[in-house]
């Protein structure tokens, strides 16, 4: 990662998790429940947000806005269900690519798909707490591959975001 001054990072790290609100607020917004064919899902457009701020600030502030951009969303309204599954989907899935990420061969497509296939697997531990039933895990493969589906889209539309903001970032350092 390249040198960056504190408050740059800082100031970056805000702006994103703005962005990841926004992106979570309209996503709910425009594609209302019951669109997508299966229940629960999302697109995940807040992971942009969280994809950029990996790659060009740092693990702990990706880390940091998706554990803030769930509370946030908590206090602006949200339930305390859709808050744990949130939070467990979005831990799984920060564990995954923080660990993806340091593969050299792996690019940016496969630590979003790990990424979205692991928020999955968070969100039916979470089921799981909630309902304390087995049940849930038999919607673990559609979970799986609909994120793993929405992973690879969200990766294309990050990449000119990350590659901006390293060449914005570059030129403000010289």
């Amino acid at each position: 990662m390249r040198k960056t001054s504190m408050a740059y990072d800082i100031s970056k790290t805000a702006i994103l998790l703005a962005l990841a609100l926004v992106l979570s607020i309209l996503e709910a917004w425009l594609l209302p429940r019951g669109i997508l064919p299966i229940p629960g899902f999302k697109l995940g457009l807040a992971n942009i947000a969280i994809l950029v701020t990996l790659y060009s600030v740092g693990r702990k502030e990706a880390l940091l806005v998706a554990l803030l951009r769930s509370l946030l969303l908590l206090a602006f309204g949200g339930n305390i269900v859709g808050c744990i599954f949130s939070l467990m989907g979005g831990l799984a899935a920060w564990g995954t690519m923080c660990v993806l990420a340091d593969m050299p061969h792996v690019s940016i497509f496969g630590v979003s798909i790990g990424g979205a296939a692991s928020h999955g697997i968070g969100q039916i531990a979470a089921a799981l707490l909630v309902t304390r039933t087995l049940y849930v895990v038999v919607y673990l493969p559609y979970l799986v591959l609909a994120g793993s589906l929405a992973g690879a889209l969200i990766a294309y539309l990050t990449i000119p975001v990350v590659k901006a903001l390293d060449h914005i970032g570059n030129e403000m350092i010289q």
